[in-house]
């Protein structure tokens, strides 16, 4: 008999409540190394308390000027990151991710990079900001993301878009509830 948790592409894990920590040495780090006016953002599950996911530390690197994007992706490869294009969202982002050393232990960050005011900036910081506010609604999308997981199998791209109408009416509503509508 196959285990079917062998097969699986994402692993969805109990939250880990070291991620602040961790974050903070993530974020002196970035502010260490990048020359620029920027903000760091703790986002994705791991900055929701309680939230479980893939146990992956996610940052949000906020820059001023839309040009310093290429820049700060590039001092971070050469700081042994990867980038990962996105041709989708040329103007809206770079990826990079890449090893940070915690304690001893070598961990895998992902770190978002966007400018002041973008959609990727305005979103990251809406949906973490929603779920950290409604406790249950976290709590749905943790037990959702498991099912996801299971339901995508050994496709990573089929978790993407079975999670993506849910974060969809996520921000619909936090967006709403922001305008001030109930």
């Amino acid at each position: 008999m196959v285990d079917k948790k062998q097969d699986l592409a994402v692993r969805i894990l109990p939250y880990e409540s070291k991620a602040p920590e961790i974050f903070k040495g993530i974020r002196r780090f970035i502010y260490d190394v990048i020359p620029y006016k920027i903000e760091v953002e703790h986002i994705g599950s791991t900055a929701v308390p309680g939230l479980g996911g893939k146990g992956i530390i996610d940052i949000l690197i906020v820059t001023q000027h839309q040009y310093q994007l290429p820049e700060i992706a590039e001092i971070l490869r050469n700081k042994g990151f990867n980038h990962n294009p996105e041709p989708r969202h040329a103007e809206d982002r770079f990826f990079v991710s890449g090893p940070y050393r915690y304690k001893g232990e070598e961990l895998h960050i992902h770190i978002h990079i966007t400018f002041s005011g973008s959609k990727e900036h305005k979103d990251k910081l809406l949906f973490r900001d929603y779920l950290r506010q409604h406790i249950e609604e976290a709590r749905t999308y943790f037990e959702l993301k498991k099912r996801w997981s299971i339901e995508a199998g050994s496709d990573p791209s089929k978790y993407t878009e079975l999670k993506t109408p849910y974060i969809n009416r996520i921000l619909k509503k936090a967006r709403r509830e922001e305008e001030g509508w109930r």
